[in-house]
């Protein structure tokens, strides 16, 4: 028997930070990403990113955020449209300089170019831009 559904992709992600007012000033100065909606009973804040939200939720009193290794995300992955020099000097300016890359990837949209920066609570964002500058052949030519 098979499942009677059709997977179209991920609607949301949720992160638990440890301060919902410095995490929205993050994606929306830093990134450019606008509060789409707020649960104010749970202190829910949702961040539309394209067709997707990032929702982001504050620790309840007594609660402290897990160190980044033992949260059980490695990063979260965002495609953008973008010059990647012009991207990165951007990001500098901001005080959040790339921690690693550019480098290519491959993921949901095939190759791409990608930089990590950590958001205030170190989560890794990866920026993927759909283009690669050095294209990774798969599999490696034969010889």
């Amino acid at each position: 028997m098979t499942i009677p559904a059709r997977f179209v992709g991920i609607d949301h992600v949720v992160f638990r930070v440890t301060s919902v007012e410095r995490t929205v000033t993050f994606y929306n100065d830093v990134l450019g990403l606008r509060v789409e909606r707020i649960f104010d009973k749970i202190g829910l804040h949702q961040v539309r990113c394209g067709n997707n939200l990032i929702d982001l939720i504050g620790l309840k009193a007594g609660e402290t955020l897990p160190p980044p290794q033992s949260r059980g995300i490695e990063h979260l992955c965002l495609s953008v449209e973008a010059d990647l020099d012009e991207l990165v000097e951007y990001l500098k300016a901001k005080g959040y300089p790339p921690f690693m890359g550019p480098m290519e990837v491959y993921g949901a949209r095939g190759f791409g170019t990608s930089v990590y920066i950590r958001d205030p609570d170190g989560y890794e964002i990866e920026l993927k831009v759909g283009y690669a500058r050095t294209p990774v052949r798969f599999p490696p030519p034969a010889g």
